[in-house]
């Protein structure tokens, strides 16, 4: 078995082929055998709050078996308003938890996953009985997961899933103190969870409690807190504005007629070729929206955060995958031996059906410097049989404002080179001509040992 997550030594996690398993100790079996049937948590699994299991006995050895999940956004690739509803499903667990005299140990933001589209908590060895305590012990975590994060996107346009690749357990308040300067003073908030645990960080706090708690009490006091917690992350809510959420409204490189040329081309062809599809450079997810008409399976990333946090918004709850990641510089494998979180790229080889790459050629080429032939290869690596890929050519408006002076270096960005450098990799099925702008052009290409590969499987 292939371990996967050692950070809570109560419960360790494997895998082992397809299935996902957590090792329990016997204490730990009673407890959640008694949790599970529990009519609250299993209408939380009903309801996709948190990840579908079962207790299993194997070899005088308990185990829980998760039901496996390929292909998810963790907190690396989330956008703000992808961590914001992460955060709301968090703080509205240890809620519905509470309620029932249970609570969530652990409030990470590496807990919650995005699995198609939805928010998704998977740390089921998160759960315990609550000790009747006003006092939730991850607080704290909480507020370095999601409210401080969210309040630096907010005032300093952090980008959050880089943050996470640096600051694994969050963001600490002397941190975000430094960070924000005098900014800090702008709102309650921010005197409330940076400057305030900031100040009394060296003092002492004395944590002794009467012998019999009051239960009734301490539940209604640690309701509330709970219920505050997660007002103040409503009002941290982020907006999605930038250049390229209005995109699709200032498109003059395209006429009308082009733009409808490019849709027809998606309707028609996922409408014949279903699977699980990619749209990189998705952009407001114009595309994802008519291809999730007739495929379950569909993944779309961006480079510019405001445009998932817009298609999040828009395309919810519609099966629809997103993720912050920039294809020219995708998310690493990082954790202990660079293991513990797989990167982009390794979790993506060989997984799409078909990728749309519409419109983004020339920002690799001029603006990233990648040679076209290595753009073509990584795609090849990425589809097992279809790429409907748009060609800018230099006479581009567009190729000459990214290429600028050095547009020089681009003169044999033709179409005739480009076919020529992806014959080896790919056949072309179909051309399509745009009708205003002269200079792109729509393939649908398909790997060229695809046939092989299939005749052999």
């Amino acid at each position: 078995m292939e371990r996967l997550s050692f950070r809570d030594p109560l419960s360790e996690v494997y895998k082992e082929k397809d299935k996902i398993i957590r090792k329990l100790d016997s204490s730990n079996n009673l407890f959640f055998n008694e949790i599970f049937k529990k009519k609250f948590f299993k209408q939380m699994i009903q309801d996709q709050w948190i990840q579908e299991s079962e207790i299993q006995k194997r070899n005088n050895q308990i185990l829980m078996h998760h039901k496996m999940l390929n292909n998810f956004t963790e907190v690396t690739e989330m956008s703000s308003y992808q961590l914001y509803l992460a955060g709301e499903l968090t703080i509205n667990i240890a809620i519905e938890c509470l309620k029932n005299d249970y609570i969530i140990k652990d409030a990470s933001s590496w807990n919650v996953v995005f699995y198609r589209g939805k928010p998704l908590f998977l740390d089921i060895g998160s759960f315990e009985k609550w000790n009747g305590k006003n006092v939730w012990m991850a607080y704290g975590q909480f507020i370095r997961h999601f409210i401080i994060p969210l309040i630096l996107n907010k005032e300093l346009k952090l980008n959050i899933s880089k943050s996470f690749l640096t600051d694994r357990d969050g963001i600490y308040p002397e941190d975000a103190k430094n960070k924000l300067g005098l900014k800090i003073f702008k709102s309650l908030s921010y005197l409330e969870f940076i400057l305030a645990p900031t100040l009394l960080k060296s003092s002492k706090i004395n944590n002794s409690e009467s012998k019999v708690p009051d239960i009734k009490t301490n539940k209604k006091v640690l309701l509330i807190i709970l219920n505050r917690i997660k007002k103040k992350l409503h009002s941290l809510e982020p907006k999605s504005s930038s250049f390229w959420t209005n995109y699709t409204n200032k498109r003059d490189h395209y006429s009308e007629e082009d733009l409808s040329i490019k849709k027809e081309i998606i309707q028609k062809f996922f409408k014949l070729n279903k699977g699980k599809i990619l749209d990189v450079g998705c952009n407001t997810g114009e595309y994802l929206s008519i291809i999730s008409e007739n495929n379950d399976e569909t993944y779309g990333i961006d480079i510019d955060e405001e445009c998932i946090n817009y298609a999040q918004k828009k395309l919810f709850p519609k099966n629809i995958s997103l993720a912050h990641v920039n294809i020219s510089n995708p998310t690493p494998c990082i954790g202990w031996n660079n293991k513990e979180t797989l990167g982009y790229l390794k979790k993506n080889l060989n997984y799409y059906d078909a990728i749309i790459f519409f419109g983004i050629i020339h920002h690799l080429i001029t603006l990233d410097r990648i040679p076209l032939l290595d753009i073509i290869t990584l795609l090849s690596k990425m589809t097992k049989k279809y790429l409907i890929f748009e060609f800018v050519s230099n006479k581009d408006e567009k190729f000459l404002e990214l290429a600028g002076s050095n547009i020089k270096l681009y003169e044999n960005f033709t179409k005739e080179n480009f076919e020529k450098i992806i014959k080896n990799t790919f056949n072309i099925i179909e051309i399509h001509s745009l009708k205003y702008n002269k200079n792109r052009h729509i393939y649908i290409l398909e790997k060229a040992d695809y046939f092989k590969r299939s005749s052999v499987s």
